[in-house]
Formats: C-alpha cells, structure tokens, sequence
C-alpha cells in the first residue's frame, strides 16, 4: 500500500514537473512584446522600425539616428543580451533603465518598454551634450567618462561605436 502511495506522488510530481517545463519562463508575450516567429521576420522588422520611430519621436531623437543605434546596438533582435549585461534592442543596462525609466528588469525585453526608455535616455544625452557625437559617446562609455573628459574617450571600441553609427545614419540605415 506505503509502495502504490509513493509511486503514485511520483507519477504526480513527474506530471507537474513536465507540466513546469512546457510552460515559458517568461511573460514577454504578454506584457507586450513583439512576438519573433520565423515566417513573420519580414513583418516584426518593418513593424519594429515603426515602433522605433514612434519612441524616436516621442522623444526628439532622429528616427534615422535612432535607427543606426538600434542596428549598432542589438542588429534589431529585441532578445538580445550583452556580455555585460545589457538587454533588448537599445541595449539598456538594468541599472540605467531602472534608473531613467524606472524600468524593472523582466521589461527590458518589452519591445515598446525598451524603445522609449532607450529613446528617452539618447534623448537626454542630445540634449546633455548638445553633439550627436558625445552623446553616442555616452550611451556606450558612460555619461560621467564623457562629462568629464569633454570629448569622445580614446576608447577604441567607443570610436569606432561613434564612427560606425555615424556612418549608417549617413547611409540611412
């Protein structure tokens, strides 16, 4: 009888446990991301391109300008993540998206959440520094290295950040 017992809570807990696992981790379709399904890339690009001129907008940035940076930053994949860190399109570290935004972390991946605070925070830094230059500058080395030093850092990796998104919104990417 003790045996029937415990195989029949293991059977249950296997249910359960299955169960679990099917289930996604996260709740991003449901806070209003952008669904990513293969046979609609060509649709959630021009649709992402949209929402990202609509935040652009909002905000007083370019669209083209904010474009280049979103291609820079992420290559328009709202699921990306840094090594260091930094989520979704604009590539927003928690702790600035918390800290201009006041955007959780699990919103990151929200495709509009993370569009506005991204074209808010860029919006801010233009105005900051008044040159599109410095305020790329900025938003890959920090905003207090800029302020500090006055210029683009001799950072290599933060130059050819600037230079390449200063190319492609030459090009209008």
């Amino acid at each position: 009888m003790i045996k029937i017992y415990f195989k029949l809570l293991f059977f249950i807990g296997l249910i359960v446990l299955v169960g679990c696992a099917s289930q996604p981790k996260t709740n991003i379709d449901r806070i209003g991301a952008v669904p990513l399904h293969p046979a609609s890339n060509i649709t959630n690009q021009k649709h992402l391109r949209l929402l990202a001129t609509q935040a652009a907008k909002k905000h007083g940035v370019y669209p083209r300008l904010f474009h280049a940076l979103i291609t820079q930053e992420s290559a328009w994949n709202p699921r990306a993540i840094s090594h260091a860190g930094a989520s979704g399109l604009t590539q927003l570290m928690p702790s600035t998206a918390l800290g201009e935004c006041g955007l959780k972390r699990r919103y990151l991946f929200d495709v509009r959440a993370n569009l506005d605070c991204g074209a808010r925070f860029f919006g801010k830094l233009l105005n900051r520094f008044g040159s599109v230059r410095l305020a790329l500058a900025a938003y890959n080395s920090g905003e207090t290295r800029v302020a500090r030093l006055g210029r683009v850092p001799r950072i290599r990796e933060t130059q050819h950040y600037v230079k390449r998104i200063m190319a492609n919104w030459k090009k209008g990417s």
